[in-house]
């Protein structure tokens, strides 16, 4: 793992680009960017506080989360080392209890009565008084890059707020087995016999093959509800989890029936699909039991199960007694569970309101994007002597698999050389880069992942209308955006009038202002992203202009005047942005050797789908190509449900049956289609082309 704690501390270096001022806050962005990919929480607002309370008594927490899943608010504290250190059970009760007490001041107003009015901790103390009344639970995170003792077994949990509280500490052991792949995250068994003696009882279903089997069962109300109260939206399967949280999870339907009719609950509600990795089993003479459950996760169901919850969460007197819920359960193996899960996921969820751009971690555009990676390489950097690739990750970890997967030392190397970890784009980064420029920066301040699923309906709507529209250029362009991003966001930290917070919300605005002034200052005309690609950076010219509107945008964010006192929320409202799009900043004239007309952009767009429709055609032949014949035997000797239509099948005959033909554009499209509803019905599997 040595080599992973070096990359981890390296990553904080890169994010802090040498400030030793902004360290601690690239640390605390660095775990709660890693807390998110492992699902531990949703849209994570990094923002150190500190202050003095009662006594000089030290207050202070490191960021927090919001989730409207399951009513929680999660409270980063922590300790940041720069190298060696271990974390005590007396730390950690030291730093559980600053957390506890800014919130528990904060709630009794203690806070705003004694410190400064303007400061920043005043300013979230009166956000946390207030939002506190929505919060049914608190977690606490302790994160540090030092190890946790060895003698730390267990933190019970206590009261704060008036709310149950529970206690958790990542330490960079935990933090970076979170991030590995072969091992996932941590296990999550949940023993059934607190609440029933024998287990749930099921029925065994049919045998899915060697990695799954199903299972059907009746779930007691006030059973699935107590998990939940437990493990919170942990226990949803993250595509859900990101739905409820960005749509809200109470549904007035269910609400109805759990007030007025309960009873009739198992006959209205469509019960729950949900899968595990493991169950524990018993067989009994009077049947089967399921007595725990492995890393449960819900795929379909999620809004019946907030909803459940929020029902008895609204008055201590109401019950779920009689009321009982279907489940389907089918285990996968720790192997492919992130695979098949998110099968189940998409296949479960085909028939409700959950959509393609809610299951977008596996749609088309993330599969192109990955190749189209992989294929181009970035004009070299003035002053280096070889080019990179900009690697666009698709599954977390992706990078470090491809990066060991290389084997020798040397070949590692050669690997980061040729995709620096800087160049490496995560799937929430990439849409808030795009969604800035889009001028949607009241989207990208609510968060990494409901920005990513705002931006996933948005992408999946225009490729539903031409996917040629994502060609090479789309690419570029959206690398270009990257990198004044980034630039911006460096540029900004290191200016005289920057002063402390809300870094992100101001370069997300500064983006969005620059890209709605350009065409309306300089006759329509558009950024030339095609420069920013061919240099690799943002020339001084842009930047500049760049920084002049990024400090209006602080100006703006933060004016006394505005309609909301906490900033980070301020920014996450549209009004926020469409005042600030409305007001007059006018841009540098020598911007314009940075720009290209509109009729030249448009061209080079059109330019951009032609060739792309072209490269499809091509991809397409030299797809079919290399499929092997078994699975052409397979598909055409299918006598299932599903069958080749006389066109297809003479097709494969020509094709793939008879080898040395190469089929054209239009035929080898056919053919594809033709394995997907193939692959759909089970035939072959998805993998096999």
């Amino acid at each position: 793992m040595s080599d992973q704690l070096d990359q981890l501390r390296n990553d904080i270096k890169i994010r802090s680009a040498g400030s030793d001022s902004f360290e601690l806050r690239a640390f605390v962005e660095e775990f709660a960017s890693r807390l998110e990919d492992a699902d531990v929480a949703y849209d994570i607002v990094s923002e150190p506080l500190q202050c003095r309370g009662p006594r000089g008594r030290v207050l202070s927490l490191l960021g927090y989360a919001e989730d409207s899943t399951d009513a929680s608010l999660t409270v980063i504290v922590g300790k940041y080392f720069d190298g060696e250190g271990t974390v005590t059970l007396g730390d950690a009760n030291d730093m559980f209890g600053r957390g506890a007490d800014f919130l528990q001041l904060a709630a009794d107003g203690w806070l705003a009565e004694n410190l400064e009015p303007s400061s920043r901790e005043v300013e979230y103390a009166d956000y946390f008084r207030h939002r506190l009344s929505s919060v049914a639970r608190i977690r606490f995170l302790l994160i540090t890059d030092g190890l946790m003792s060895e003698r730390i077994r267990t933190i019970p949990n206590g009261i704060v707020a008036d709310r149950p509280a529970s206690y958790a500490i990542w330490d960079r052991n935990r933090i970076l087995a979170a991030a590995t792949p072969q091992t996932g995250d941590e296990a999550m068994r949940i023993d059934l016999t607190k609440w029933l003696p024998d287990g749930l009882q099921c029925l065994v279903a049919a045998d899915g093959g060697s990695s799954t089997q199903s299972y059907l069962a009746v779930l007691p109300g006030r059973l699935l509800a107590d998990v939940f109260e437990e493990y919170g939206s942990q226990l949803l399967e993250s595509n859900v989890r990101t739905y409820l949280s960005a749509r809200g999870a109470v549904n007035r339907g269910i609400q109805q029936t759990l007030a007025h009719k309960p009873e009739m609950f198992l006959a209205f509600n469509n019960g729950l699909t949900t899968t595990a990795t493991d169950v524990d089993l018993v067989t009994l003479r009077k049947g089967t039991f399921i007595r725990s459950i492995e890393n449960w996760q819900i795929v379909n169901g999620g809004q019946t199960t907030a909803s459940l919850v929020h029902y008895l969460r609204g008055d201590s007197k109401r019950s779920v007694d009689d009321v009982f819920v279907q489940m389907k359960l089918v285990t996968v193996s720790s192997e492919n569970a992130a695979e098949v899960v998110a099968d189940v996921s998409k296949y479960a969820n085909s028939q409700n309101r959950v959509s393609a751009a809610d299951l977008f971690s596996n749609h088309e555009f993330h599969v192109l994007m990955e190749q189209t990676s992989r294929r181009l390489r970035a004009p070299a950097r003035e002053g280096e002597q070889y080019q990179t690739g900009w690697y666009y990750e698709r599954s977390r970890g992706q990078w470090e698999n491809d990066k060991v997967a290389r084997g020798s030392a040397a070949e590692q190397k050669k690997f980061e050389l040729e995709y620096p970890k800087s160049q490496r784009l995560v799937k929430t980064d990439w849409s808030k880069y795009a969604f800035s420029w889009g001028q949607r920066p009241h989207t990208v301040s609510k968060g990494a992942q409901t920005n990513f699923i705002e931006y996933a309906h948005q992408v999946v709507a225009s490729w539903e209308k031409d996917p040629n529209q994502f060609g090479d250029a789309y690419f570029k362009n959206n690398v270009a955006k990257a990198i004044l991003f980034n630039d911006l966001h460096k540029a900004v930290r290191e200016s005289a009038w920057y002063g402390k917070g809300y870094l992100a919300n101001i370069v997300a605005y500064g983006v969005a202002k620059l890209a709605h002034e350009i065409p309306r200052q300089f006759s329509g005309s558009r950024l030339n992203f095609d420069a920013i690609w061919a240099r690799q950076s943002t020339s001084q010219t842009l930047l500049g202009a760049a920084l002049v509107v990024a400090e209006r945008a602080q100006e703006h964010l933060t004016d006394p005047r505005r309609k909301q006192a906490n900033v980070t929320q301020w920014a996450k409202q549209e009004v926020c942005w469409t005042t600030f799009r409305e007001a007059p900043v006018p841009l540098p004239r020598d911007l314009a050797v940075d720009l290209i007309d509109a009729d030249t952009a448009t061209s080079q767009a059109s330019d951009d789908k032609k060739q792309r429709r072209m490269d499809s055609g091509f991809e397409a032949v030299q797809r079919v190509l290399k499929i092997p014949s078994t699975v052409w035997e397979a598909v055409y000797s299918s006598s299932g449900a599903v069958r080749l239509s006389p066109m297809e099948s003479d097709l494969v005959a020509g094709f793939g049956l008879r080898k040395g033909r190469i089929p054209t554009e239009k035929q080898a499209a056919a053919l594809l289609k033709a394995l997907d509803r193939m692959a759909e019905g089970a035939v072959i599997s998805k993998d096999a082309y």
